[in-house]
């Protein structure tokens, strides 16, 4: 039950509320108690049985019968009974307004945690690497953020309100009915252990089934997830029926589960409710001989005892309920959790300084892989500052991967990447970060308007905003939108080339120090291209660059080009030195495959 722990941790912020909800719950129980207490006189007087006559019957019992009898001398039967009958209206008024206040005291504490674990969440994705990303399924994410956090809040945090305010109802009707029944009552404790040992039972086996489904529903998430972001993909090679199957496969598995869930679940209450109405039936049989005897009840007695005792039966199945929702929400947030968990990427403490930013960048001996797959092997690289290097080379070769780590999404598992005499390992890099300009080859756009686009993470400046959509060549269809207007998701409403040049003005707007630039071009048709590049050049100006790219415009004018192949630079030079060379490079812009007409 760790993770039941931990959710009650987080109450600590909500502690007041859950004082008050505590004491108007234990309101509550001595409301309901004394609701069926004060049944005793009305039914006594009802049935003209006084009750001051028995030889066994608690003091309590005796003093309110004495108490009920003198009112009845002074005032008649009639005034005693409406009297009567008024207070217990009012007794049970009292206890639905205390029940109600606790509930509405708990709301925000219920809601406030769910709250407080989603953005727990969103945060802790943030701040995990993309290479831990990289590992983990997106829609079993969504479903950890919404299906598991919603039955949290359904399931646990309102178990855990019955399973305060019930035990509390079952304790103080034990020890009414002790006073009135000793035996009686000791029958009904009888149940306790047998219904202890049923719900351990199937509890353990609801908790289990209600991870596999919560599992399951991950995976089907993620299907969906895979559909809805492939569909053209799907349309396109006719998969539609294969990808129903697949889908249809983790519907199965997971209604499988969920059915079992829920019969065990269901099952409490009538294991409850069979013990329960058992008892009962001894209960009357008992008391109907005590009644009969004249020892220690009248027959209003017996029925309030009735009442009281079978107050305790769904009380027990409350509690048995509860257990099952906080076993069942146990398994949700144990899936919580073990993201919460996750350990996040390793962040220096170093802010670099701007003397640092002048200094060249050197990549040494660096390996980097993803699981199994080792993309760079030995890599050394060194990137003067204030040039421009170009990375080409093969499909696979690691270009990209580069130039993640020059923005410290991830570090090398071998050697190092210093600017100057700082390891990266050691850089703060939210400081660090402040300093890029990163265009990845897929625009990554937000649905919002553009200018929350552009000052992505930085001070909104209007000047600043329109300088580099100007710079970017944005304002021929910016100037045309509506002011504040979301772009779509992903930048839907706009062409590719928008969507790119959108990215680009981003880059401009942070004026970064270190420009990396991952075939920031490639969306582009040949008129946006050259007046895009023209912006880049100016962009590229006395700044560190690092560009991945596949056209000869792009590249041709770099200071340095590196060639990168398996993993590690083969050839290095200027684009006349390589051309001259008539290496790897050379063939791969002969072939075309650079778009040397470009």
């Amino acid at each position: 039950m760790k993770s039941f722990l931990r959710i009650l941790s987080l109450l600590k912020p909500y502690l007041p509320y859950v004082f008050v909800a505590a004491l108007l719950n234990m309101l509550t129980v001595i409301f309901s108690i004394g609701s069926v207490g004060a049944l005793i006189p009305i039914l006594n007087l009802i049935f003209d049985t006084p009750g001051t006559d028995l030889s066994h019957a608690a003091e309590w019992k005796l003093a309110l019968a004495e108490l009920v009898e003198s009112y009845k001398v002074e005032h008649g039967p009639g005034k005693t009974l409406q009297t009567t009958v008024f207070l217990t209206l009012c007794i049970f008024i009292l206890k639905n307004f205390s029940r109600y206040g606790a509930l509405y005291i708990l709301a925000p504490v219920r809601n406030g945690i769910v709250a407080q674990l989603k953005k727990q969440l969103h945060d802790k994705w943030m701040a995990l690497s993309l290479r831990q990303h990289s590992e983990l399924k997106k829609g079993d994410m969504l479903t950890r953020a919404t299906a598991d956090l919603n039955e949290i809040e359904w399931s646990m945090l309102k178990g855990m309100e019955g399973f305060v305010r019930d035990p509390l109802m079952i304790l103080g009707t034990l020890i009414l009915l002790f006073t009135m029944s000793p035996k009686l009552t000791l029958l009904a404790i009888a149940i306790i252990p047998i219904s202890g040992g049923l719900i351990a039972t199937v509890g353990k086996s609801l908790k289990r089934s209600a991870n596999q489904a919560q599992e399951e529903l991950g995976q089907n998430t993620s299907a969906l997830e895979e559909v809805l972001t492939n569909l053209p993909v799907i349309k396109a090679f006719v998969a539609e029926r294969a990808m129903s199957s697949r889908y249809q496969a983790s519907l199965k598995l997971w209604t499988k589960h969920m059915v079992s869930v829920f019969r065990k679940r269901d099952l409490s209450s009538p294991i409850a409710e069979v013990l329960g109405v058992s008892l009962l039936l001894i209960v009357l049989y008992l008391g109907g001989m005590e009644v009969v005897a004249g020892r220690s009840m009248t027959g209003g007695e017996l029925i309030a005892f009735v009442v009281l005792f079978y107050q305790l039966i769904p009380a027990f199945k409350n509690v048995t309920n509860a257990l099952y929702d906080i076993q069942k929400g146990n398994a949700s947030a144990a899936r919580v959790f073990d993201v919460l968990d996750l350990e996040e990427a390793r962040n220096g403490h170093i802010a670099p300084t701007d003397q640092q930013w002048n200094e060249d960048i050197r990549l040494k001996n660096v390996f980097f892989s993803y699981d199994d797959t080792e993309v760079l092997k030995d890599l050394n690289l060194l990137i003067p500052a204030g040039k421009t290097t170009a990375i080409v080379g093969p499909s696979g070769s690691g270009k990209t991967t580069l130039l993640y780590l020059l923005a410290g999404f991830a570090h090398p598992q071998q050697g190092s990447i210093s600017m100057g005499s700082l390891d990266l390992k050691k850089a703060e890099l939210k400081a660090y970060r402040n300093k890029i300009g990163w265009v990845p080859q897929q625009p990554l756009l937000f649905n919002t308007d553009f200018e929350n686009n552009i000052a992505l993470g930085s001070e909104h400046n209007t000047a600043k905003i329109n300088k580099a959509l100007e710079a970017a060549y944005c304002t021929e269809f910016t100037s045309q939108w509506t002011q504040g207007k979301p772009i779509g998701e992903g930048g839907a409403s706009l062409s590719g080339g928008q969507r790119q040049r959108l990215s680009i003005a981003r880059a401009f707007y942070v004026n970064p120090k270190l420009l990396l630039l991952d075939e920031a071009t490639a969306a582009l048709d040949n008129e946006s291209e050259a007046r895009v590049q023209k912006a880049l050049e100016v962009l590229m100006k006395e700044r560190t660059t690092v560009v991945v790219a596949h056209r000869l415009s792009t590249i041709k004018d770099a200071d340095q080009i590196a060639y990168v192949e398996d993993g590690k630079v083969v050839e290095l030079g200027t684009h006349l030195e390589l051309i001259e060379n008539g290496g790897k490079y050379s063939a791969l812009v002969n072939l075309g495959n650079l778009n040397a007409d470009s």
